[in-house]
């Protein structure tokens, strides 16, 4: 006859070893949970770049109060061409398919900190103007998704500092644009910005 004071101990510990692991799993799967509803909850703001004013090469908006932040690496520059002058700003995100991109531009017009400049104007309604425009492309690709200010549907850009030595611009800005073509609506909020540019 067997020892079944022996086995049963044996049994216990075996139990015992499963409903342990089994308590892991679920607390580790739960604390997963978890981790995962604070990021879907997470502030758009807090998704951001933060404001600073050193050429970090950062920039960043809500796009309809959804973030998107490029590495500022564009083709940011202030030239002066012809008597003329542009700034541009530029903001991209995407490779290859659903390139998404926007772009500030100023032209003939003098760049000082602590000032507002209006954007009105559109590259798709006046080849050369004087003034500011932006415009934002939801898929570089499609037929339709280029949107654009104008004299409806205005922003600003807004510069903290604007540094022609040291090549640095920073600053903040906010814009609605309208598709050229559908004439839908898109509202780019919280832009802010802190970048080198070329001359």
């Amino acid at each position: 006859m067997k020892n079944t004071a022996y086995i049963f101990p044996k049994i216990l510990k075996r139990q015992s070893l499963i409903v342990l692991c089994l308590m892991s799993c679920i607390l580790c799967l739960s604390s997963a949970c978890n981790n995962d509803d604070d990021n879907n909850t997470q502030d758009p703001l807090s998704q951001l770049p933060p404001m600073t004013t050193t050429g970090e090469n950062t920039i960043g908006c809500l796009v309809n109060g959804e973030p998107f932040t490029d590495s500022g690496l564009m083709n940011n520059f202030y030239q002066f061409v012809d008597g003329e002058s542009v700034l541009a700003i530029n903001w991209e995100r995407g490779f290859t398919g659903n390139v998404r991109l926007g772009q500030i531009v100023l032209r003939n017009t003098q760049i000082n900190e602590e000032e507002i400049y209006i954007l009105n104007k559109s590259n798709f309604l006046e080849n050369d103007y004087t003034g500011g425009g932006a415009l934002f492309f939801t898929d570089i690709e499609a037929e339709e998704g280029q949107y654009e200010t104008n004299q409806n549907f205005t922003g600003q850009v807004y510069f903290t500092r604007f540094d022609d030595e040291n090549n640095i611009m920073s600053g903040t800005f906010s814009f609605e644009a309208q598709e050229i073509f559908t004439g839908e609506t898109i509202t780019i909020t919280d832009g802010r910005f802190d970048l080198t540019f070329t001359n």
